[in-house]
């Protein structure tokens, strides 16, 4: 498992120390530090931004998102990408902001939120080589053994023994 340095880290000065030959987790909502863990950074991984969007009541544009990432997607220390999803959304929502995805499976990984089907957690799982879980509903993770028991299930559906 990879640990990765969420940002911002302030100052400056302690994200250098933080970052420096590790791993780094840049957000499209306040993506200020990106140079920075690209240039200290082993490897690095960006967030859409959707749930610091859906936290401060903001609509997250997804063309501007897209346009910011060119510059970002072919890294090569750029691990991958949170692809955009709707916090409190449905299913159908969430899948056609997957179908909308320009960059491919390889850089791309969709969120899976634990109020959603373990079908479609098992569907994400087979096409993409990694899968992000967003607590929410009546799993969310503040409902500490609801969620656990929850993923702990989920996990069984897309993990062998």
């Amino acid at each position: 498992m990879i640990p990765y340095h969420g940002t911002p880290i302030t100052p400056d000065t302690c994200a250098i120390e933080a970052l420096k030959g590790g791993h780094g987790f840049v957000t499209f909502a306040t993506p200020q530090q990106i140079r920075l863990v690209a240039e200290l950074c082993q490897s690095f991984a960006i967030d859409n931004g959707a749930f610091i969007f859906w936290k401060n009541e903001k609509s997250p544009d997804w063309e501007k998102f897209y346009l910011w990432l060119r510059d970002w997607i072919f890294h090569p220390r750029l691990d991958f990408v949170v692809i955009p999803d709707v916090i409190e959304g449905s299913e159908a929502e969430n899948d056609a902001l997957i179908s909308a995805w320009p960059y491919g499976a390889s850089k791309g990984a969709p969120v899976w939120h634990t109020n959603e089907s373990f079908d479609r957690l098992g569907r994400l799982a087979h096409s993409y080589p990694r899968v992000c879980i967003g607590s929410s509903g009546e799993y969310d993770v503040s409902m500490r053994s609801a969620y656990i028991s929850h993923v702990q299930r989920a996990l069984r559906t897309i993990c062998n023994s």
